[in-house]
């Protein structure tokens, strides 16, 4: 049963000072994932606790599927090579506020006091939840003062 360590945080909005573009792209965004364990890791306390992190027990995700949500959203090049868009933490996110998530999962995603650790999907209970249909694209930001091709 793959453990997924989500990132809560929202630096855009919740860190001060603010971060800079450059930064914001460099950083862990809201619903990426930061890191997959097989079932049975022992998470730290940070990870159990830290308001910028939730543990989420989904033993009906792929693998396969959890892996693509682990790599960068690498920077758009122009005809010389020079970037054009920010290197990105992650390409893909997973988006908890997708019409097939269970509201138990938003609300517990929100809870900053980390009431509850962890939270378990019963395997088999929702079969319209998958990996794929809670995986979004991250668009590219564009580098100031330079025009996208």
């Amino acid at each position: 049963m793959p453990e997924l360590l989500l990132f809560a945080w929202d630096h855009s909005t919740q860190s001060s000072p603010s971060p800079s573009q450059a930064q914001l792209a460099a950083l862990p965004k809201r619903f990426d994932l930061i890191t997959w364990q097989a079932d049975g890791w022992k998470w730290g306390a940070d990870e159990l606790s830290h308001p910028w992190f939730r543990l989420l027990a989904w033993p009906d995700a792929d693998p396969n599927e959890l892996n693509v949500l682990m790599s960068p959203l690498l920077p758009d090049v122009d005809v010389n090579m020079q970037p054009t868009t920010y290197r990105q933490y992650r390409g893909f996110h997973v988006d908890m506020t997708r019409i097939n998530v269970p509201a138990r999962g938003m609300t517990w995603f929100s809870d900053t006091m980390r009431a509850m650790p962890q939270l378990l999907l019963p395997k088999g209970s929702m079969p319209t939840l998958t990996v794929a249909t809670v995986t979004v694209a991250r668009a590219p930001l564009a580098l100031p003062g330079v025009i996208p091709v």
